[in-house]
């Protein structure tokens, strides 16, 4: 009975089921987070007429929290899993969806999807090697800096990435962007998924005249980061723990 009115919702009163859905950000207020806490630093910075990129918006987490500012800018979302775009897609009328990789060169992939029981993991798709036990799916990759050029963007105030891994590839197809229009970039980035030196996007990064943060979590503001910290932000113990697991980085252009 449950499960069909969250069917008629989702169908008929998506604004209902949206803020069902989306019900863990309400821990972002108690200090016990159940999601992840620079959910509100971008409310923070997001103004009205922000234009905000969202790589890999899986399920639409950032989304939702970004509509809640943005009304006369963009909103503009990339997720290559096409059961996810075709899930949100219904919810996020007003955002552009694109069915696309983002990464350092434009053409095909493959999206490696991890098997679960009978069924998918599908949010934790990736594009880097997971094993065998996975769906292999062919998506069409573009490079940021190409579709801000098609699209003709001059503005972009911030670009959140959340890849699984791939996030070094695709800060690679961003130089264009990191040397002129400088967004704010909020990228994820675990020692877990890293198939590279772990210092090496930060050097890429910093190189443009950018400068690393993280959201400290008791504060609630931004707090400077070094690399060498990242293993004490990453224990196994804290996996899971959004009130103590960082790997959300946040770069700002001097």
């Amino acid at each position: 009975m449950l499960q069909n009115l969250i069917k008629l919702a989702y169908k008929y009163w998506p604004s209902l089921y949206k803020k069902r859905y989306y019900k863990t950000l309400s821990s972002l207020k108690t200090g016990d987070y159940k999601c992840e806490p620079e959910l509100l630093y971008i409310q923070q910075v997001l103004k009205p007429d922000s234009v905000f990129i969202d790589i890999g918006t899986n399920k639409g987490i950032y989304l939702y929290q970004a509509e809640k500012n943005i009304s006369s800018g963009k909103i503009i979302g990339f997720e290559p899993n096409k059961s996810l775009v075709n899930y949100i897609k219904p919810l996020f009328p007003k955002v552009d969806i694109y069915p696309l990789a983002v990464s350092s060169k434009s053409g095909t992939a493959v999206l490696n999807i991890p098997k679960k029981g009978n069924g998918l993991q599908d949010t934790r798709a990736s594009l880097e090697a997971m094993g065998e036990d996975v769906e292999k799916v062919e998506i069409q990759m573009v490079t940021l800096d190409e579709f801000v050029q098609e699209k003709g963007l001059s503005k972009i105030d911030v670009v959140k990435i959340d890849v699984e891994g791939h996030e070094f590839d695709t800060i690679k197809g961003c130089v264009s962007i990191l040397q002129t229009i400088k967004p704010t970039f909020i990228i994820e980035i675990e020692l877990r998924h890293a198939h590279y030196p772990i210092n090496e996007i930060f050097d890429f990064i910093l190189n443009f005249g950018y400068e690393v943060f993280y959201f400290d979590r008791k504060t609630l503001a931004l707090k400077p980061f070094e690399v060498s910290q990242m293993s004490d932000f990453q224990k196994d113990e804290y996996l899971n723990d959004f009130n103590k697991y960082i790997n959300n980085f946040i770069f700002i252009a001097k």
